[in-house]
């Protein structure tokens, strides 16, 4: 009788560990799984800006996306060998994700309780400093402005003023302004054209929305 006990005990106890939750996998890029408390590190951290108006659940999928995106960014340059030649600053990206977070104590002890710590830190951190390492070191110097592209978005912003009744300054005073403004159209057409290459050689699965 005992031995049955003990039989019955020992099952239960093994049902009861099979029960038990393991972390939920969200998405997988290629083999890499993303996993629930990797969301709710991004949400710690405000790895992107909550929408004004957006519920809880829009900005969870927003996310889930951004991770996605980061991940396959990462991998991709790691798969390409370029992550190895790029100059990188994960100290310094550490504390950019963490100060955008607010107060740091209070964003370690909400780590704690999500069962994150300073590994969880260190891997985004990394994929953050590598992302916007190889935006800067590879895609903005094939960025150029030539005159021409200024003195066209120029005419279009005299225009612009014109129908609002405004006379436009002279381009001498807004020449540097105008360079910036289509080098930053040109680097994020740049940068998109980057995701979109990455996410046609990566394979992506969401398990949730």
């Amino acid at each position: 009788m005992t031995l049955i006990l003990l039989v019955i005990s020992q099952l239960s106890g093994a049902q009861a560990l099979v029960r038990t939750p393991v972390e939920e996998v969200v998405a997988v890029v290629d083999r890499t799984p993303l996993l629930r408390s990797d969301i709710d590190l991004a949400e710690l951290v405000v790895l992107v800006e909550r929408p004004a108006g957006a519920t809880d659940a829009d900005y969870r999928s927003a996310l889930l996306e951004a991770r996605i995106q980061l991940e396959v960014q990462f991998r991709d340059l790691e798969a390409s060998g370029v992550l190895y030649r790029l100059e990188l600053d994960v100290p310094g990206a550490r504390r950019s994700v963490m100060a955008a977070a607010g107060d740091i104590d209070s964003l370690m002890e909400a780590l704690a309780a999500a069962g994150l710590g300073d590994a969880d830190i260190d891997e985004l951190a990394l994929r953050v400093c590598a992302s916007n390492a190889y935006t800067e070191q590879r895609l903005r110097p094939r960025v150029s402005v030539t005159l021409q592209e200024i003195e066209t978005a120029y005419r279009s912003l005299a225009v612009e003023l014109e129908s609002q009744g405004e006379s436009a300054p002279p381009l001498t005073s807004v020449q540097d302004q105008l360079h910036q403004l289509i080098a930053e159209r040109k680097l994020n057409e740049e940068i998109e054209r980057w995701v979109t290459r990455a996410f046609d050689e990566r394979e992506v699965t969401r398990f949730v929305r």
